[in-house]
């Protein structure tokens, strides 16, 4: 009988621990995970929406999502920048693949702001998906 119950606990912490792996990249509730699909909806769908590149200016000169602005993640003042944008207002962000983005959606939720987009897959993925 002690045996089952150690069985027992030793699945449900396993269980526990796989179920919160893959809520990893997603933890709060208030940083959406969106396919370029969506993110163009929700984008089209939003009434004067912020929209950040967290790319490079190299990267961004290269090609990004049309009414998009650029603050670089990569260069320090990332997080100086943000005071320009309203922490009430869905603030959209992307990078090249999606790590970048990441980390800048954490830092907005960190830094107050209330809703925010990350573009699954990044800009690759916008433009795979939908320039044509």
């Amino acid at each position: 009988m002690e045996r089952n119950v150690n069985q027992y606990f030793f699945l449900f912490i396993l269980l526990n621990f796989i179920f919160s792996c893959s809520n990893a990249q997603t933890k709060d509730p208030s940083i959406q995970l969106l396919s370029a699909i969506e993110f163009k909806s929700k984008l089209s769908a939003t009434d004067k929406a912020q929209l950040i590149d967290v790319r490079t200016a190299n990267e961004f000169k290269g090609g990004s999502i049309d009414g998009a602005i650029n603050y670089n993640i990569l260069d320090g003042t990332f997080s100086s920048k943000l005071s320009s944008l309203d922490k009430n207002k869905t603030v959209f962000v992307f990078c090249a693949k999606g790590g970048r983005s990441n980390k800048a959606s954490k830092i907005l939720m960190d830094a107050g702001f209330k809703e925010v987009i990350d573009l699954k897959g990044g800009y690759d993925a916008w433009k795979e998906n939908l320039a044509k």
